[in-house]
């Protein structure tokens, strides 16, 4: 299936341009299993690339323009080379132009471009299309025009290109994820290094299913920056005491405690200081082979992030509910479910028996009888990093 979609991605380029690609790449999608709202706090992620990828080709212009065609959203755009800066019109192509900047900005020109694009990650789920798309076209742009750029090179580049191209925060975990997955492995970040770490993931005789609530998402983008924001600024207090810590990380609930802020906001900041450090109990669960003690970790994440960050939902919590229905107390193997990603809608995450898995999406059936929402569903496998063709 993989090399169906190059193949198809290739001919489609050809078809729209007349030339054939210079250099193909494919990015994976991705969801993080724990930690993606520590990153302010440099805090630490944990990642899982999946075997659903966005692809992308690029082939040479004679002049400076760039001519973008999205094959998933039959969209074309064309781009003059002073028209790089961000517009809000622009959409998904924003994330193409923020990388040739980026690159431009770190002294490697980029001259025009034709480039196809064809996702086949699921569509506004929160599984890293962007952060694949922004991947892809990095790769492309080191083969073609700055061939010694290292990983920790690129991203740089990517880091660059998302504060100060996109306006929005570095995506470490994102990036790292795709740039260094392993087949069957997760990807451990520590948003202090630009490398990433990498475990073997508990994945024989277990199902990973991605179940996409549907849920519109509105509000998803706000709501998380608001509560981000109110865990900065409980910081800064903590900061203005005596003796305390200069990283937010080496924080402890019982200094949290010494301070005046509201009670909401104390639960949100504790639920961000037990979150990084669940990626360090799950880090060595992994490493003993306890998927007991992991699928407590995981479960007990969800429930953080439904009681104290809150930011889940009911159409969420009803889907980890249906999930754990599978655990059973004398089986050792892996059993549990979490949101993943902003919050208020999106995906829920479910990791369970290979012979749980029809019964569990039987059991999501009732969903949209009950919540007036269809949900998609799909099966996942950790799958190694992006690469070029």
């Amino acid at each position: 299936e993989y090399y169906i979609f190059m193949q198809k991605i290739v001919t489609f380029h050809i078809d729209e341009y007349g030339d054939e690609p210079e250099v193909c790449a494919a990015a994976p999608g991705r969801f993080h299993l724990l930690g993606e709202h520590t990153w302010f706090a440099q805090g630490n992620t944990l990642s899982m690339s999946i075997n659903h990828y966005l692809y992308a080709c690029a082939s040479r212009r004679s002049d400076n323009n760039f001519r973008l065609f999205s094959i998933s959203l039959n969209e074309r755009k064309k781009i003059s080379y002073s028209g790089l800066r961000y517009k809000r019109e622009d959409r998904w192509a924003n994330a193409v132009k923020a990388v040739i900047s980026a690159f431009n900005d770190f002294g490697h020109h980029v001259s025009g471009l034709n480039f196809t694009i064809l996702s086949e990650i699921p569509a506004d789920a929160g599984l890293g299309t962007p952060n694949a798309l922004k991947t892809a076209t990095a790769l492309i742009l080191r083969k073609m025009f700055a061939p010694k750029l290292t990983k920790s090179d690129l991203v740089d580049i990517l880091e660059h290109a998302n504060v100060q191209h996109l306006n929005t925060y570095a995506h470490r975990a994102d990036i790292l994820c795709a740039l260094f997955a392993k087949s069957n492995h997760c990807v451990r970040t520590d948003h202090r290094k630009k490398t990433a770490d990498i475990y073997p993931f508990p994945i024989e005789g277990h199902s990973i299913i991605l179940t996409d609530s549907r849920v519109p998402r509105i509000i998803a983008r706000e709501e998380l920056t608001a509560r981000l924001d109110e865990c900065v600024e409980a910081y800064e207090l903590v900061k203005k005491q005596p003796d305390m810590p200069k990283n937010m990380m080496h924080l402890t609930e019982k200094m949290l405690e010494e301070i005046d802020i509201p009670e909401s906001v104390r639960r949100r900041v504790t639920y961000i200081i037990r979150e990084s450090l669940s990626v360090d109990e799950a880090v060595d669960a992994l490493k003993r082979k306890d998927n007991i003690m992991l699928s407590r970790i995981l479960n007990r994440s969800h429930d953080g992030l439904r009681d104290r960050f809150e930011i889940s939902c009911p159409e969420l919590d009803w889907l980890v509910k249906r999930s754990l229905e599978f655990m059973e107390p004398s089986v050792t193997n892996l059993v549990c479910s979490r949101m993943t990603g902003k919050g208020f809608g999106g995906c829920t995450y479910t990791i369970l028996r290979d012979e749980d898995a029809k019964a569990y999406i039987e059991k999501v059936g009732d969903y949209e009888r009950i919540f007036g929402f269809k949900p998609l569903i799909y099966k996942a496998k950790p799958t190694g990093s992006a690469r070029t063709f």
